[in-house]
């Protein structure tokens, strides 16, 4: 079965809506003035209803057209934004590391970077973008306190109203 679009919602709604003003347009001439008027009747209702249609379908269809590219924005910028997170958990696992001599500093260096790139984006978010230049400021201090309390901030820019609120 084909996927119900919206494109091919409005096609067979429309069919539909074409088909009753046929049958009303059939059925109104029928009962004034015949056979004849209700052939007339049906195929010039059926005509005029799908001229509006063709009319209808190309101005809704446009609206779907913006519609589908602000949501597909807005989709690239919270995915940009989740990437964000793990880039700057990979950022605090090189800069804080469970093991001594766990993390080299080329790969800390590699993670900065990479962090700092995705940071930097032009689709992310003010917010975000803010957070993330705190938290990254925080995690080249090298001071875990407020490196969590900046990744925290971060999550809730990421996230907004999921934060914790005990402050």
């Amino acid at each position: 079965m084909t996927a119900l679009t919206p494109a091919r919602a409005l096609v067979l709604l429309w069919s539909g809506i074409t088909c009753l003003v046929v049958v009303a347009g059939g059925v109104l001439g029928a009962l004034l003035g015949g056979w004849t008027a209700s052939v007339v009747a049906g195929l010039s209702s059926g005509v005029v209803c799908t001229g509006g249609s063709v009319l209808v379908r190309r101005r809704v269809m446009a609206g779907f057209a913006v519609a589908e590219q602000e949501a597909m924005a807005r989709g690239y910028a919270e995915g940009l934004s989740h990437g964000l997170l793990v880039v700057v958990a990979q950022y605090e696992a090189a800069v804080f590391p469970m093991s001594v001599g766990g993390v080299t500093a080329k790969e800390r260096l590699a993670r900065r970077s990479a962090a700092y790139r995705l940071a930097a984006e032009a689709a992310l978010s003010t917010p975000v973008r803010v957070a993330a230049a705190a938290a990254l400021a925080a995690l080249d201090e090298g001071d875990p306190r407020r490196s969590r309390e900046a990744i925290g901030r971060l999550l809730s820019a990421v996230h907004p109203g999921t934060g914790d609120s005990a402050g």
